[in-house]
């Protein structure tokens, strides 16, 4: 027995000739393709001479009855696609609700990978390890103070979208929380003709964005480093600069070594270079 099978597809989420071969093969072959921006579709099917195709509209808003109709179709003809507006459904877009639909109904969901900003950041602008992507920060005030807020607690760099009409907020609570000189990098309108990417401490982005260096103009992604291992880090300098006045730099090493990732070999080698 054949079993139906759901393709996600990632889309361009700028230069339209970044889509895969792969992902061109199964929306030409595959007799269903559901989008969440119908328009967008078309032009992309279009610029590729994939014709002929019925495309369903399954956006945020008519994803669960959306869903329930593709299911219907796929179990009747097999198979069927979903385009996200740019980038890989379910990752900030529409796709989670029909994904999880699909399996409880028996049904293979099968991710065909391609463009993703965070990735493409992360690629460019680099990360320390561990990476928490948290989409876009909430809008209401509230939610938006306490997001930002509880983000120092977390061990990993942080990736998060935001709008133009948002992104000089975004900067700034940034820099409430994890302080000025925070290594972060903004990319903007990527893989477009305006592509952006800078890395720099969050008060200079912030400079940036005042004096319109970095306009206020396409979809941003933003990358601020590990708030884990930043104020660990000041930390134990604070301390060894405290400890090394009134005890051996050797000593005062290695008590402030076990408040932080620094050795306590490094700390005594910046004593004798200090000295010097």
């Amino acid at each position: 027995m054949h079993i139906p099978i759901l393709y996600l597809i990632a889309s361009p989420i700028g230069n339209i000739r970044d889509i895969s071969a792969r992902a061109l093969e199964i929306l030409a072959q595959t007799p269903l393709i559901a989008a969440e921006d119908t328009r967008r579709a078309r032009k992309l099917l279009s610029a590729y001479d994939i014709r002929g195709k019925k495309l369903i509209s399954l956006r945020e808003h008519n994803e669960t009855r959306a869903a329930r109709f593709l299911i219907q179709k796929m179990q009747e003809e097999g198979a069927a696609a979903y385009l996200s507006d740019a980038g890989a459904p379910g990752i900030s877009d529409p796709g989670t609700k029909l994904a999880n639909a699909a399996r409880a109904a028996g049904i293979r969901v099968s991710p065909i990978p391609g463009p993703s900003a965070p990735m493409c950041l992360l690629s460019a602008a680099g990360s320390g390890g561990a990476v928490h992507f948290f989409g876009f920060a909430p809008r209401s005030p509230g939610a938006r103070q306490k997001f930002f807020a509880d983000l120092p607690a977390l061990s990993g760099d942080i990736v998060l979208f935001e709008s133009p009409a948002r992104i000089a907020d975004a900067v700034a609570r940034l820099r409430e929380v994890f302080g000025d000189n925070a290594r972060a990098a903004i990319g903007r309108e990527m893989t477009k003709e305006h592509e952006q990417i800078i890395s720099a401490s969050l008060a200079e982005i912030a400079q940036m964005i005042s004096d319109e260096t970095i306009p206020m103009r396409g979809e941003f992604t933003v990358l601020t480093e590990s708030p884990g291992r930043a104020p660990l880090a000041a930390a134990g300098d604070a301390l060894f600069n405290i400890l090394a006045r009134e005890l051996p730099p050797r000593k005062a090493a290695k008590i402030a070594a076990q408040f932080s990732e620094e050795s306590a070999a490094t700390y005594y080698r910046r004593r004798l270079a200090d000295s010097q």
